[in-house]
């Protein structure tokens, strides 16, 4: 796989899309920027990360097959291949938040961002920004974030980790297009975060309410199960599992 290295840029997740749009050739590419000056994350919040301590890259992922039919699928493939290489680090305690923050011992230290591009044919293709927080050491404000430094008391090569990443990253394509979304969702929940137990869940309004998670419909809102055998579903903007 390609990898461009930038300075600084606004989000590596604009930059790369830009760069598709004016570019014919179709492979797999990726964007890492030692600074990301504009970092987006989930809800349109801002992904926080120093210069030059963590990891802020994207990836163009081509040749997806009905990607905006299983957009979740994707989702969780890369959230499942990152988790496999911090297991392979011994980052403790790794699971998966939905839709697909990465937790160490309940504290976020890794978010992915998913944008997808569709083709008039079947064949679809994704940017998929990551952020992951690897050696920096203070979080001013952010009491659940943290990195695989504080976590661990290691400093990491960051090309290293990005190599090891991009390895990973590099069979998904085949993944997405052989495997089954049910196989898929299956190895998900085995990463997933309170899957199965009961977990305070936050509502637009700040309001509480307490639920049984039990997965994760084909549309890839969370469903729950709330008294009396009540399920529901919920997109990313309609509710927050607390941590």
């Amino acid at each position: 796989m390609k990898v461009v290295k930038v300075d600084a840029t606004s989000s590596t997740n604009s930059f790369l899309k830009e760069f598709v749009k004016s570019h014919s050739e179709k492979k797999m590419f990726c964007v890492v920027a030692h600074h990301q000056v504009e970092g987006r994350g989930q809800r349109g919040t801002v992904w926080q990360s120093e210069a030059g301590e963590n990891l802020t890259f994207s990836v163009y992922f081509p040749g997806l097959e009905s990607i905006h039919k299983e957009t979740f699928k994707l989702s969780a493939l890369v959230a499942m291949a990152l988790k496999k290489v911090l297991t392979n680090y011994d980052i403790p305690k790794l699971s998966i938040k939905w839709p697909n923050d990465i937790l160490s011992r309940q504290f976020k230290i890794g978010g992915i961002l998913i944008e997808n591009m569709i083709t008039q044919n079947r064949l679809g293709a994704s940017i998929v920004g990551i952020g992951l927080n690897v050696n920096q050491t203070s979080f001013q404000n952010l009491p659940k974030a943290s990195s695989m430094k504080l976590l661990t008391d290691v400093t990491y090569d960051l090309d290293v980790l990005l190599q090891d990443i991009l390895f990973e990253f590099e069979q998904i394509p085949n993944l997405f297009n052989e495997m089954s979304y049910k196989k898929v969702i299956s190895d998900y929940y085995t990463s997933l975060f309170k899957y199965n137990k009961v977990t305070m869940l936050q509502f637009p309004d700040d309001s509480l309410a307490q639920g049984l998670i039990r997965g994760v419909d084909n549309y890839g809102r969370l469903i729950v199960e709330f008294e009396e055998d009540r399920l529901e579903s919920f997109d990313i903007k309609e509710i927050k599992i607390k941590i």
